[in-house]
């Protein structure tokens, strides 16, 4: 292999890389919200009552429906791992945490404050920091 293949070979590695970290991402946070939605419809259960209630009240569709996306989340994850840096595939995989924010204020009503605003734009921020030493062109 020529340098200049092997310089091509990387930089396809690294965009498969970011394609299955970005399908990691948004099966992840599809998964944390279809949970979310699921115990929300369960209601709360009282801090009183026996663990079999609360696992029996988990043994549904929405929440097993929720599990097996996360866990397709973790395949595609462990896909990415293949191709890019864990240095620079955690950081950039913490873009759920934004996601999910907006997903729950949408989806949920949750409340956005000043904080959690400005967190969130930190996230996003050392996101983009972390990703300048990623060459794709």
């Amino acid at each position: 292999m020529t340098g200049a293949e092997a310089i091509t070979s990387k930089r396809n590695d690294q965009m498969l890389g970011i394609i299955y970290l970005i399908i990691d991402i948004l099966i992840s946070v599809a998964g944390q919200l279809v949970l979310k939605s699921a115990m929300h419809n369960l209601g709360e259960i009282p801090d009183d009552a026996p663990i079999t209630d609360y696992l029996l009240r988990m043994i549904s569709l929405p929440v097993i429906a929720g599990l097996a996306l996360y866990g397709l989340g973790v395949v595609f994850w462990i896909l990415c791992l293949t191709k890019l840096d864990l240095s620079f595939a955690y950081p950039a995989g913490t873009m759920q945490y934004f996601l999910i924010f907006i997903g729950a204020w949408i989806l949920f009503d949750e409340q956005i404050n000043l904080l959690r605003v400005v967190g969130a734009l930190v996230i996003i921020s050392g996101v983009v920091v972390m990703s300048k030493d990623i060459k794709l062109s």
